[in-house]
């Protein structure tokens, strides 16, 4: 019997429940055999090495969800830097024109002499 597509393939193994209190260790050493004992620990092991990359595969979807979410809010917070940049550089031109006026004034200002 299979589950369906994108969960681990489950087979109607009939010493299932002696694989899984054995232990993969042990149930390695059955997977030598040729007989049916043999096959089906071959199948166990299989779904168990399934499972495992499911779970890695899972984790790892998980982390790359994380990492795409950091770099959204660093996005963000460039473009909040970037546009504070901006504003900082039209006070800057602001102030140097200010200032160059401030200079020009005081060149043909009277003097109080």
């Amino acid at each position: 019997m299979q589950e369906k597509a994108g969960d681990a393939m489950t087979r109607d193994l009939k010493h299932r429940a002696a694989f899984e209190a054995a232990g993969e260790t042990y149930v390695r050493v059955l997977a030598q055999r040729d007989d049916e004992v043999g096959r089906e620990a071959t199948a166990w092991l299989g779904e168990q090495q399934t499972r495992r990359e499911e779970v890695l595969a899972t984790v790892r979807d998980i982390r790359e969800e994380k990492t795409l979410d950091l770099a959204r809010e660093a996005n963000v917070i460039a473009e909040r830097s970037m546009k504070e940049a901006r504003i900082s550089r039209r006070v800057s031109i602001v102030s140097v024109i200010v200032a160059a006026i401030a200079v020009l004034a005081s060149w043909f200002a009277p003097s109080r002499k």
